[in-house]
């Protein structure tokens, strides 16, 4: 009896899995046309992801390191009018920390705006792709003409946002890593020349 219930209950999952596998071939040759605007759908959403991803490397105000560059600037010219006797072997280290992270501020800057720049021409990018899917511009997944211009729209939007991931990464561990010399060095050297010590 044990017996001849286990051979029902395998026979029954063999059938089982045979129609399970028969509907899913069947679904997938004929994938119905909301399906396919769904997954056009979730490639934008993919797309915001990688937008976000992009901006929360954004974490250093823009407007800050500017700032920064220019008071570095003007107080490094003050710096060179400095005699050597006037500066002790402390300050002159300092002076030379504060220098190259003044040179990593001057050197990222234009690049860190230009990314900011193309982060925000990207939004508007993938905000006009999705408003094109949600209003029906690629079909409903049956044109194939219609279907391979988006995946066109799609991959170029993907391939600009892979590029401004890597160029927000290197920002964003460029200004990290010269942040806690910043931060040490910038008050005593501002402060020495602040208080006319030179």
């Amino acid at each position: 009896m044990v017996g001849l219930q286990g051979k029902v209950a395998k026979n029954l999952g063999i059938c089982l899995l045979f129609v399970i596998l028969f509907q899913s071939s069947c679904s997938n040759s004929s994938e119905s046309t909301s399906q396919k605007q769904a997954l056009m759908l979730q490639h934008s959403d993919s797309l915001w992801q990688g937008h976000r991803a992009v901006t929360s490397l954004f974490r250093y105000k823009l407007d800050v390191i500017n700032e920064r560059k220019t008071t570095m600037k003007a107080t490094l010219q003050q710096l060179k009018f400095a005699s050597a006797d006037q500066m002790n072997e402390e300050n002159q280290a300092n002076a030379v920390k504060y220098e190259a992270v003044y040179r990593v501020y001057r050197d990222i800057i234009e690049t860190y705006t230009q990314t900011v720049l193309r982060a925000e021409e990207l939004y508007y990018s993938i905000k006009g792709l999705e408003k094109q899917i949600k209003s029906n511009a690629y079909g409903d997944g049956s044109d194939a003409a219609k279907l391979k211009q988006f995946k066109v729209e799609y991959g170029a939007l993907k391939q600009k946002l892979d590029v401004l991931l890597v160029d927000a990464n290197f920002i964003d561990r460029q200004l990290t890593a010269v942040e806690p010399a910043y931060q040490t060095v910038s008050p005593k050297v501002e402060s020495l020349v602040e208080k006319n010590e030179l």
